[in-house]
């Protein structure tokens, strides 16, 4: 029910109106990366600070979606400068590739926060991404030991760990329909901007969340498989023991998107703290009928021992 409920309308429409001035003081800027790779993110500045904060949406999600603006806030009113980023293809960016988004493009983001470091250098940087961001932010987060950026302190909300499982639960139902609606979209915008794709009529036959992978990784990803596309960024405990920093990973026990026995059993590395709620669904924690979320106050508390 939380996941339903911060998902609508209401909770939208509620979050972009408490934060209509935050969004006409952000900046947007283009990050470059490797390969030609350019990202689109929205910087707030924060007098007299040495933090920033760097916050990752999930997958279809934006740099708009209500949970992102929902933790600007927070953070910001803490005395925190944020940057929100847009992946490849998310929000209004799909202008800016050619090459289609594909979850396994890390350097995208590693080039990105390179690039944002040199051009806005602060003290202090915490990063924190939700769902398929949360996934990016750990692999981020263990990449920085051979990438020119920092990142002092990370938390991870509902991670993707296990991505088989995680698109095995996204197709039923509600989630199957909004994810296959959603990806069309994204897919035939990016056909708007670059006409030599030409996979329209291709769209138009597939139905499910299993036709649209076994469709997109064989053609446009550098995988032949789902299964070896998964298996590359599956975040299994051998990896996240790679963890160079401070990193809390949150959940809940009634997600029903990424399942929480995906997670951990037992401490890997000092650096990993696991945060499991009894309640919270997938990144929605909502803690009143004003639908804020708890998961803002966490991150706040998290990013203040940072500084």
């Amino acid at each position: 029910m939380q996941n339903i409920v911060s998902s609508v309308g209401l909770r939208k429409w509620l979050v972009k109106q408490r934060t209509q001035s935050l969004l006409s003081q952000s900046q947007e800027i283009i990050l470059q990366g490797p390969d030609s790779a350019r990202l689109q993110g929205f910087y707030l500045p924060q007098k007299n600070t040495d933090s920033l904060v760097i916050l990752l949406h999930g997958w279809e999600g934006s740099s708009d979606s209500a949970y992102i603006l929902s933790a600007t806030q927070a953070l910001f009113d803490q005395g925190h400068a944020i940057f929100r980023l847009n992946f490849r293809d998310h929000g209004d960016s799909h202008h800016l590739n050619q090459e289609l988004f594909n979850s396994t493009r890390l350097s995208d983001i590693t080039g990105a926060l390179t690039d944002l470091q040199q051009q806005l250098p602060h003290t202090h940087y915490s990063l924190a991404g939700f769902s398929l961001g949360g996934n990016f932010a750990l692999r981020t987060t263990m990449a920085q030991t051979n990438n020119a950026y920092r990142i002092d302190r990370a938390v991870a909300v509902c991670p993707v760990i296990c991505p088989s499982d995680t698109m095995e639960a996204l197709s039923k139902g509600f989630y199957e329909r909004y994810f296959v609606k959603k990806w069309k979209q994204s897919l035939l915008k990016k056909t708007t901007h670059f006409p030599e794709y030409t996979y329209q009529n291709q769209l138009k036959l597939v139905k499910t969340l299993k036709d649209m992978n076994e469709f997109f990784i064989p053609g446009y990803t550098p995988y032949s498989d789902t299964s070896s596309y998964f298996d590359a960024y599956h975040l299994r405990e051998n990896r996240l023991k790679e963890l160079p920093v401070p990193t809390t990973i949150i959940t809940s026990e009634d997600d029903p998107i990424v399942r929480v026995k995906m997670l951990p059993r037992q401490p890997l590395t000092d650096n990993l703290s696991l945060e499991v709620t009894r309640y919270g669904s997938h990144c929605a924690f909502l803690k009143n009928f004003k639908m804020q979320s708890w998961i803002d106050d966490r991150l706040v508390d998290l990013f203040s021992r940072t500084r």
